[in-house]
């Protein structure tokens, strides 16, 4: 799964990586949890979406609190993702995630990266609105199989779609998903991992240091 990930990057770096301009209010964060803010590239904008996705025809804007990560395998036939996935894909940018391992003294966080340079996570977004006409616009995360150094930590793992496919992901024309498909059966990457402290498991806690390696 993904629950927590950072995004330690100046608006500039953002801006040059996708090609499109940054929100005007923008802050380099280290402990992005559900149910808060994340920065989002949709086909037209760099914009911010509530993490955990609420279906078009949920009664109930809590249905997200638990529908923050879909699963690649079956995203494209499971009610609640389908139609986002069909329609509505984007790309969430970070800099690492944090995932958790059971050992002696209790769960320890780890980092998880790629040289601790800017990558993408592949997702999902959806518009929904409630009966006073307020909107909501919120989002999910791709998961697969862990790979490589992962698999020593947990079974799961997001799916990154590289720089080179970002354009066959957002890609939408007439609905066809056969690029996006290949993309997230094609993903491939091996993270570097290392723990850090136990302050990350409370997303109150939202510092540099806590993505800095700790001595077991």
């Amino acid at each position: 799964m993904c629950g927590r990930f950072a995004l330690e990057s100046s608006a500039r770096q953002l801006a040059d990586y996708f090609g499109m301009q940054t929100p005007e209010v923008y802050i380099s964060r280290y402990n992005i949890a559900p149910t808060t803010p994340v920065l989002a590239r949709t086909e037209k904008e760099l914009t911010y979406f509530s993490w955990g996705l609420v279906p078009s025809w949920a009664k109930d804007v809590k249905i997200g609190y638990k529908m923050f990560n879909a699963r690649a395998e079956t995203v494209a036939e499971k009610p609640s993702f389908r139609n986002a996935f069909k329609r509505r894909r984007c790309l969430v940018p970070a800099t690492g995630f944090y995932e958790w391992k059971a050992e002696a003294g209790g769960k320890q966080p780890y980092f998880c990266h790629l040289d601790h340079q800017l990558f993408s996570f592949a997702g999902i977004w959806e518009h929904w609105q409630d009966a006073m006409g307020n909107e909501f616009f919120t989002c999910a995360i791709l998961t697969m199989d862990a790979q490589g150094a992962m698999r020593t930590i947990h079974d799961r793992m997001p799916v990154i779609i590289p720089r080179e496919d970002h354009d066959v992901w957002m890609r939408h024309e007439n609905d066809r998903i056969e690029g996006a498909l290949e993309c997230i059966q094609d993903a491939t990457v091996d993270f570097s991992i290392y723990p850090v402290s136990k302050k990350v498991s409370s997303a109150r806690n939202d510092s540099a240091d806590l993505v800095q390696a700790i001595n077991l």
